[in-house]
Parts: structure tokens; sequence; C-alpha cells
């Protein structure tokens, strides 16, 4: 089964390409298109809709960041493919860098191996601004976010990061039931 990603940014994408073994082991592949920004993503929803499934997948998900958004359903509206019979608009609270703080493994062999998160990253006001500030601290630059995303890319479990955010959890939850 192959399934469409419809991501935001190049640093969404560095991520979730390292994510294709554990979609695989599910018997999925992926297909992941950057939008280049959410706006374009709210802009083009349908082409990139019809681009995936013209080439194959069963399946497209959208994958906005919130951020920006006063609420989720705010974002999902903008993008506005909830009446798409084959996609899932799974919007991101707040940002990716929030996946990232929920994965305590990564960020303990990446960067801090006392770092812990405390409850869900789901409403961390700023992830980006923590996780980069983290960055600062163990490597004496401030990153930006594609070559944050190289940083922690090959160690990031969407699995993992799904145990404390939700909307990671969400992921996980719609791959597994696409299965």
């Amino acid at each position: 089964m192959k399934i469409a990603l419809i991501v935001e940014g190049f640093s969404d994408n560095i991520l979730l390409s390292e994510q294709r073994r554990w979609f695989s082991s599910l018997g999925m592949e992926i297909d992941i298109i950057t939008a280049g920004d959410k706006r374009s993503m709210i802009r083009k929803a349908i082409k990139f809709y019809n681009a995936s499934i013209a080439s194959g997948a069963s399946h497209v998900i959208f994958l906005p960041d919130q951020n920006g958004d006063q609420c989720a359903l705010v974002t999902r509206k903008k993008v506005n493919a909830d009446d798409l019979p084959r996609a899932t608009t799974l919007v991101i609270k707040r940002e990716l860098e929030a996946w990232i703080l929920a994965d305590r493994r990564c960020l303990n062999c990446k960067l801090d191996p006392n770092y812990h998160t405390s409850g869900t990253t789901d409403n961390v006001p700023n992830p980006k601004q923590i996780l980069f500030s983290l960055i600062h601290k163990k490597l004496g630059y401030t990153p930006t976010a594609v070559e944050a995303a190289k940083i922690f890319a090959d160690q990031f479990s969407i699995v993992r990061a799904a145990v404390a955010n939700n909307s990671a959890k969400r992921l996980v939850n719609i791959v597994n039931s696409l299965v």
C-alpha cells in the first residue's frame, strides 16, 4: 500500500523520510511531498491530492503545523481536505519540533542525556525555540530548521514520540488503521 504525506517544509520531509523503515514494516510505501509552507499546502491541497492519487497513493495525509492558528480545527478547515474520499488532515500541534521534543531517547542521544519530557509536548508554546535553544546550548550555534532535522532524523522515532505527543500518536493510529 502506498500513502502520500503532504508536509509543509523540507525539515518535515527530512525527519519523516527517516521513518520509511517503520512504514515499510507495516507494508507501506510512503511518498513525501513538500508543499513549501502552510499557505502553499492550503492553496494547492486539491492539486497535491490529485497528483498523489494519480501516482498510486491509496491515501493522502496532510500534515500542516498548527503554528499561527488559534486551534487545530482552524488549521484543518483551512486545508479543506475533509471531503476528499481518501484524505486525512492531521494537524501537528504546534510544530513538528514538538514531535522531536517528545522523543526522549532521540534527545538523550543527540543532545542531553538528562533530557526528559513532563507530560505531552502538544501545547508547548514554541517547540522550535525550545529545541533550538537545546541545540545552541550543546553545539554553540542556532541551526536552521533543515539543519535541526538533519541532526535528529537518524535517531527520531514517530512511535516513541507518540508516547508524549498526541498529534504524533494520531499519525501512528491513522497509519495503523490504514493497514
